[in-house]
C-alpha cells in the first residue's frame, strides 16, 4: 500500500474556483455553528458542532489544509466555550491531521467512521479540558462538571455528528471534490504506469 501525504498536482482554473467555493462554505458553516454554540440555546446538552464539522472536513481534505482548518475551528471553539484562547486549537489540529491521513489511506469515508472519530476527539478533548481546568486545581465539586456538563455534551455531539457529516459531504460533492480527486488519481496512475513501462523497456 502506498501512503500519501499532500500528494496533489497542479489545479486548473476551474478546480481552483471549486476549491475556493468549497472552503468558503466550510468557513460559512463554521461561523454559523459558532453562532449557534455561542447563544447557548441547548443548555447543558450543548452539542460541540464545531468538532464534528472539522472532523467531517478532515475526512475529505488533505492533511495540511485539514490541520489549518482544525486550528481555526479550535480558536472559534475557545471563544464559544470561553476557555483559554488556543486550548482547543492545540487539541483539534493533530486530530484533524490524523483523520485526514487515515481517511486517505486506511479508513472509508462514511458516517460511522465519522461518528467514531468525533467520539474519540471529544473524549480526549473533554478529558484534557477537565484535567487542566478542574482536576489539577483540585476544585471542589468538580465531579458535577462531568455528570452535568461534559457527559451530556458528549452524548449530544455524537448524536448530531451525522448532520455535520452529511453537511460536509454535500459541500464536497457539490463543488466537485470527488471529481477532482478522481482526475488527479487517474493522472497519477497513468504517470506511474508510464514510469513502470520505461523501467521495463529502457
Amino acid at each position: 500500500m502506498r501512503y500519501q501525504i499532500n500528494n496533489q498536482g497542479a489545479y486548473t482554473r476551474k478546480m481552483k474556483i471549486r476549491v475556493f467555493l468549497r472552503w468558503f462554505f466550510y468557513s460559512l458553516s463554521l461561523l454559523l455553528l459558532y453562532s449557534i454554540m455561542s447563544c447557548g440555546a441547548f443548555g447543558r446538552w450543548q452539542p460541540y458542532f464545531i468538532i464534528s464539522l472539522c472532523i467531517g472536513v478532515s475526512m475529505r481534505e488533505q492533511e495540511f489544509a485539514s490541520s489549518v482548518f482544525g486550528i481555526f475551528c479550535g480558536f472559534m471553539l475557545d471563544i464559544a466555550v470561553g476557555t483559554l484562547f488556543g486550548f482547543f486549537a492545540v487539541l483539534l489540529m493533530p486530530f484533524c491531521f490524523l483523520t485526514s491521513l487515515l481517511s486517505r489511506n486506511l479508513l472509508k469515508v462514511n458516517f460511522v467512521n465519522h461518528a467514531i472519530a468525533v467520539a474519540v476527539t471529544v473524549i480526549v478533548s473533554f478529558f484534557m479540558y477537565y484535567l487542566f481546568h478542574y482536576s489539577i486545581w483540585n476544585i471542589s465539586g468538580r465531579e458535577v462538571i462531568v455528570s452535568s456538563v461534559l457527559f451530556p455534551s458528549f452524548i449530544a455531539t455524537v448524536l448530531t455528528a451525522p448532520a455535520m457529516y452529511f453537511l460536509t459531504k454535500f459541500i464536497a460533492s457539490k463543488f466537485g471534490l470527488e471529481e477532482d480527486s478522481g482526475i488527479m488519481e487517474s493522472v497519477e496512475e497513468a504517470t506511474e504506469a508510464e514510469e513502470t513501462k520505461k523501467e521495463k523497456n529502457p
